[in-house]
């Protein structure tokens, strides 16, 4: 059925409930799993713009918690027995996702249904509509 299962998460809750759905998933089909992790460029853009904050600070800060993020997923992968490759990535993310999905040759996409909280809610709320909307492949959303 599924072989590459892709987890796109920002290391929310939500995301989090998504890769344990996506880890049970892979486990029950002896599936691989691509966990991903895409710092939103427009959130860098702002931290630089708004803050005055030094871009590489804020891109090193970013990466610091999307490798936190995607280390969980290889944890949960390493306990269960299933092969995680992690990416950190810079990016639109519904685009992003989509490509990777696609060079990764994904034939699934899990995601959380909702993002980060905060600030960043309004723009990362929109990525899952997104991915599903221009996907070719199957996306599983968790709630």
């Amino acid at each position: 059925m599924y072989k590459r299962i892709l987890i796109a998460t920002d290391g929310s809750d939500k995301s989090m409930k998504a890769a344990e759905e996506g880890m049970e998933l892979a486990k029950a089909l002896g599936a691989q799993v691509i966990a991903l992790n895409v710092i939103n460029e427009v959130v860098i853009a702002s931290a630089v713009r708004q803050l005055g904050s030094d871009r590489k600070e804020v891109e090193e800060r970013l990466k610091v918690a999307g490798e936190k993020a995607v280390d969980n997923i290889k944890a949960m992968g390493t306990k269960m027995g299933v092969n995680v490759d992690a990416i950190v990535t810079i990016g639109a993310p519904a685009n992003t996702v989509i490509d990777m999905a696609g060079a990764e040759q994904a034939d699934l996409i899990i995601m959380g249904s909702h993002g980060e909280s905060g600030a960043t809610k309004l723009l990362i709320g929109s990525v899952v509509q997104k991915v599903l909307y221009w996907a070719t492949i199957p996306v599983l959303v968790v709630r």
